[in-house]
């Protein structure tokens, strides 16, 4: 009996310690400019998650209007070639279509968001990101879809922006998204591109904020 009991003892510190590398470990991928990227692997998904890290000289309140300002997410979103405002369910809940511009011969990838908006007590703000499909659209949403048909629909998609306050004047930023592009796309090429996504998303996000016009933004 005692040697059942070790045997169960043993496997059961095994499990412990393997539990965090099967459910996916962070991996830093690269940190430069103050900008901290890391990837993990997803259990049964081919395809890594991606999450980036930095600190922007700029309160929620602008930052929030730069997420709400979908129409130009072009401007800083990572290979954002068209971004449209389908429908706003409320001032907490929309949908948005987003063309991802791939690289040549891939064929660009549409992607339908969800965004859902909620804060914490500790005024920390988090934008979900679903990726939903076009039958899963409200009536509003799916009458506003452009029609798109050289286009490959994004299969799977869900993550968050996260915003916590450091002071009055600055906020930490997270970007985190797992996303499964479909089609025939090799998943080791998408992984080897996926760093550069919340590298260069958080960068431009960091400059896109200073503009002037998102200075006084209060939704409420």
């Amino acid at each position: 009996m005692q040697a059942v009991l070790k045997r169960a003892c043993a496997v059961l510190c095994l499990l412990l310690l393997w539990g965090p590398v099967q459910a996916g470990e962070w991996e830093l991928a690269r940190q430069k400019d103050g900008i901290t990227v890391y990837t993990r692997e997803v259990a049964d998904s081919a395809f890594r998650e991606f999450r980036g890290e930095v600190e922007i000289a700029a309160n929620i309140n602008s930052l929030m209007a730069v997420l709400d300002d979908t129409a130009n997410f072009t401007q800083w979103m990572h290979q954002c070639a068209e971004a449209k405002l389908l429908h706003k369910e409320s001032l907490l809940e929309r949908y948005q279509y987003l063309v991802n511009d791939f690289p040549w011969p891939a064929a660009d990838r549409v992607l339908l968001l969800r965004n859902r908006i909620s804060q914490a007590s500790d005024r920390v703000v988090t934008v979900s990101l679903e990726g939903v499909v076009p039958d899963a659209l409200p009536v509003q949403a799916k009458n506003a879809l452009p029609e798109n048909t050289s286009a490959k629909w994004v299969k799977h998609a869900k993550g968050f922006y996260r915003l916590t306050p450091m002071g009055d004047t600055r906020t930490a930023v997270e970007f985190q998204l797992h996303l499964d592009p479909a089609g025939a796309l090799p998943a080791s090429l998408v992984n080897s591109l996926i760093v550069d996504n919340p590298f260069d998303t958080l960068r431009q996000l960091r400059d896109q904020v200073a503009d002037a016009k998102y200075a006084h933004f209060d939704p409420f």
